[in-house]
């Protein structure tokens, strides 16, 4: 059976013909030289560009940074011994802060509306010393003085980078790859296959790059993740 093009090469600053590869059966062959080369430049350009706004380098200046920023500028003056009342004060106090600060599309909150996000927060992710939730981190913060309710919004902010995070990722996923027709989808998909054809399995290489674009994300984000872990073994030496 043949597979569609997988890949152009250009050869000599594209003076000369491409040479296309073309999938058949389980082998790579040349096939007729392509007339243009830009749909190939276009789709490797744009695989770098994903990969780049998916590095961890990347999402640490655009998300992490500014997260950490804004929990280290909060600032809020509570009376002791901590109360219930004064606990959801500062919470919803922090989300607030933090919301208008320090993620990539600032929110306004009133007073009532960020306590009612950050109980939710609470709710969902927080994982605390004695139990989970709001009344975990309201146990937690009810220990130490104030340096129980620093921990809890420590760990306020280290869930807020997850879902920001996440958000970012699913961000990039929808400018530049979800929002394409087909067809484009497809070329990413032969790009990738194509720029690491001598590291992936070779059962993968011989599927029709059609029936990976559904997947495309999942081998992106973990080729990323690859990338990422090899280069910070290497810095650490």
């Amino acid at each position: 059976m043949l597979f569609e093009p997988a890949y152009a090469i250009e050869e000599d600053g594209g003076t000369n013909p491409l040479n296309l590869w073309q999938l058949v059966g389980t082998r790579m062959r040349r096939n007729l030289p392509l007339p243009s080369s830009e749909p190939v430049r276009s789709a490797e350009g744009a695989l770098d560009k994903i990969e780049g706004l998916l590095s961890d380098e990347i999402i640490l200046a655009e998300v992490d940074q500014a997260l950490d920023q804004a929990a280290q500028a909060f600032r809020l003056e509570l009376e002791q011994p901590l109360s219930h009342l004064n606990f959801n004060q500062a919470v919803g106090e922090f989300v607030r802060h933090v919301y208008q600060t320090g993620i990539r599309l600032p929110r306004q909150l009133s007073e009532t509306e960020a306590t009612a996000e950050a109980v939710f927060l609470l709710t969902r992710h927080y994982r605390g010393g004695y139990t989970e939730g709001y009344e975990g981190a309201l146990l937690d913060a009810m220990e130490g003085n104030l340096e129980g309710l620093e921990l809890v919004l420590s760990r306020m902010s280290e869930s807020l980078k997850e879902i920001e995070r996440a958000k970012y990722v699913n961000w990039v996923f929808a400018d530049h790859f979800d929002r394409l027709d087909w067809e484009a989808r497809r070329r990413l998909v032969m790009a990738y296959l194509h720029q690491n054809r001598d590291f992936l399995p070779a059962k993968l290489l011989e599927l029709d790059p059609a029936r990976l674009v559904d997947h495309f994300r999942v081998l992106i984000i973990d080729h990323v993740s690859s990338k990422d872990l090899l280069r910070g073994v290497l810095e650490a030496k």
